[in-house]
């Protein structure tokens, strides 16, 4: 039987958080497998309020503080939906309880962040959660660097070092920059990416991409962008 097969809405809880003995006798009584389960306490005695400080020092991620808990960020999440993990309430409230090591816990999965707003748009109470997720990422990245998954340094490098280079995004060298500092450059002539780039050199997508050009003033700026990056 599978660890903690009895428990109520068993994907809501972490195999790490199920005590449970497969050969248990307690006072002569035979309490093995599911009869002996027990969840460890979730009492929180002490706050580590790092993440909370590094969230509130971005402007747009002090919509934190308007929170209530309800849930309609996950509901309506994109990722959560594939990755039972990705849960950007919970996420939320372990920055506001300080339940830091929780989320450290968690660092490979926070970043999974698609960008896509649903959560931000879902929120009654205007919590721009998309950003506070992408910041409380951001922080995991600087503090728990070896729990991060590859293809998190992978993205934001491949990123920055495209804007530094050309002040712009282009979609098709960012996914190639990408693919290629991660081993997977054969995944560049997959037949979904043939496809696509079928697709968008047929509607003209393609031929723009290659003649976008740079920033106005970009020669003045590149140094301290590139500084930055």
């Amino acid at each position: 039987m599978a660890k903690g097969a009895g428990i109520v809405e068993r994907s809501l809880v972490r195999d790490a958080d199920i005590l449970e003995h497969e050969n248990f006798v307690l006072d002569g009584i035979d309490v093995s497998g599911r009869w002996n389960t027990m969840l460890k306490s979730r009492v929180h005695a002490s706050r580590d309020l790092q993440a909370w400080d590094a969230v509130r020092q971005n402007l747009v991620a002090t919509s934190i503080d308007r929170c209530i808990q309800c849930g309609m960020c996950t509901a309506g999440c994109t990722v959560a939906h594939e990755i039972p993990d990705f849960n950007p309430r919970q996420f939320i409230y372990w920055v506001r309880t300080g339940r830091t090591e929780e989320l450290k816990q968690q660092a490979n999965v926070v970043w999974r962040c698609v960008g896509c707003y649903v959560c931000t748009h879902h929120c009654p109470k205007g919590v721009n959660t998309a950003e506070v997720i992408e910041t409380i990422g951001q922080w995991l990245a600087t503090v728990v660097p070896n729990r991060m998954d590859p293809a998190f340094h992978a993205n934001h490098h491949a990123y920055r070092r495209q804007l530094a280079r050309r002040g712009r995004l282009s979609l098709p060298m960012l996914q190639a920059t990408f693919l290629r500092s991660l081993g997977r450059q054969h995944e560049l002539w997959s037949p979904e990416m043939q496809k696509t780039v079928l697709k968008m050199l047929w509607d003209g997508r393609a031929f723009k991409a290659l003649a976008m050009g740079r920033p106005r003033r970009w020669r003045k700026n590149r140094r301290h962008v590139a500084a930055q990056a």
